[in-house]
């Protein structure tokens, strides 16, 4: 990753490159997986191209257009929920986008297996009866790539669904109120999902130091 090599991590074959705020590359051999690229945080322009695309939701902070067709060729695919897919059409994306709802799975390319997941407010809301992150309409992803399960949780408070998760490699876990999640339920989200690697994404601020006293098991990035 020439644009910002201080901020990849190698895990054998898989690269992690942490971009800026909910943005990521995920690498693995010629793949190369760019997660809500935003262009607020980082010029896209100088970063590579994407093989595939992975969108959560579709909210300004995730779905960008500007920052897609800086990266997007004509052979990138994208992976997103529904109304993402209906926002890549209308803003004249010709890609193959393929389209996942909470709990269906793409096996792609043979070598990445994605399944999207529940990202969802419980308790949190834009006004009364309408929460931030309505249940079904955004995904989190659980990648699974030479064997390691990589979860990227999305726009999501600490919801049951994450009981269910295991054997998870890295997570990445929001925190960021209103939105998501408070430093103790993200706390609370890693040690029942109890990665090997966390990374916190989607912040205006970390205690790192902090979270990791809390959490003897999992190594924070």
């Amino acid at each position: 990753m020439k644009a910002q090599p201080d901020t990849t991590d190698y895990y054998g074959p898989i690269s992690v490159t942490r971009i800026s705020h909910a943005a990521l590359y995920i690498g693995y051999e010629d793949e190369l997986i760019a997660v809500d690229p935003y262009g607020e945080g980082a010029d896209y322009t100088r970063l590579p191209k994407a093989t595939t695309v992975l969108i959560t939701h579709d909210h300004y902070d995730h779905y960008d257009p500007e920052a897609l067709r800086a990266i997007a060729t004509d052979q990138t695919v994208f992976i997103v929920p529904q109304k993402a897919a209906e926002r890549l059409r209308a803003d004249g994306f010709t890609q193959r986008i393929i389209t996942l709802a909470n709990g269906d799975t793409t096996d792609y390319n043979r070598s990445i297996r994605i399944r999207a997941l529940p990202a969802y407010n419980i308790v949190r809301e834009r006004r009364p009866g309408v929460p931030f992150h309505p249940k079904g309409e955004g995904n989190g992803y659980l990648l699974t790539i030479d064997g390691k399960r990589i979860y990227i949780a999305g726009d999501t408070e600490l919801i049951p669904e994450m009981r269910e998760l295991n054997f998870i490699f890295i997570a990445f876990l929001p925190l960021m109120l209103p939105y998501t999640m408070s430093e103790e339920e993200f706390i609370e989200a890693a040690k029942i999902i109890e990665p090997e690697y966390l990374y916190p994404y989607h912040y205006e601020t970390v205690d790192r130091k902090r979270i990791q006293e809390q959490l003897a098991v999992v190594q924070v990035r």
